[in-house]
């Protein structure tokens, strides 16, 4: 009996342990916006705090599910200015050639219908990474994602099928957050189910 006893002890310490080293919000994204203009304005309004800018990340994701040309103003405006360079994207920027290999690859296999939904609340693969608006984007700490006023902070980001997702966020000199380390919000996720293909034979 004791030995259980121990056990429960040492379990509930760890997970108190767990629990309080990591810190969970939920960022609620209203629709996709339909302009660098409305997506400025919503930019501007939730990339506040770290967790706002993560979820403005997989907003300008989504843009690239409507259009290309969309998508790739909304990347240039969530980006840290390390990130971006000169090009026609938007206002002569566009996203770096690093970046720039991430959305080639996604380009390239056409998973951009999906891709960036599996970090939405409730889409999963079986259903098709179909989720209506509002959209809502899970984003935790732990113990090393630093500290807010040293104008850097790294958030994880739930994402279907895997363990949560980092992205490193650096505040600019507007307040701002904005991606400074984001390669694995480009990885790719489980097809949905209307791509797997069936053997009827």
């Amino acid at each position: 009996m004791r030995k259980s006893l121990s056990g429960i002890l040492i379990g509930t310490v760890l997970f108190l342990s767990f629990t309080a080293s990591t810190r969970a919000e939920e960022v609620t994204i209203s629709s996709i916006p339909n302009s660098a203009e409305e997506f400025i304005q919503m930019r501007d309004r939730i990339a506040t705090t770290p967790e706002g800018g993560a979820a403005m990340l997989i907003v300008a994701l989504m843009g690239f599910s409507k259009s290309e040309s969309l998508g790739m103003q909304f990347l240039t405006l969530v980006l840290d200015q390390r990130n971006v360079g000169s090009g026609n994207a938007y206002k002569g920027f566009a996203p770096s050639s690093s970046i720039m290999y991430h959305v080639n690859r996604l380009n390239r296999q056409k998973v951009w219908s999906y891709t960036p939904f599996a970090y939405v609340s409730g889409a999963t693969a079986d259903n098709n990474y179909q989720v209506s608006a509002p959209y809502k984007i899970i984003t935790s700490r732990n113990k090393y994602s630093g500290d807010e006023s040293s104008g850097k902070v790294k958030v994880f980001v739930n994402v279907h099928g895997f363990s949560p997702r980092p992205v490193t966020l650096q505040k600019n000199d507007k307040g701002i957050w904005k991606a400074y380390e984001c390669s694995s919000m480009f990885v790719n996720v489980p097809a949905p189910a209307s791509a797997s293909s069936s053997d009827p034979l």
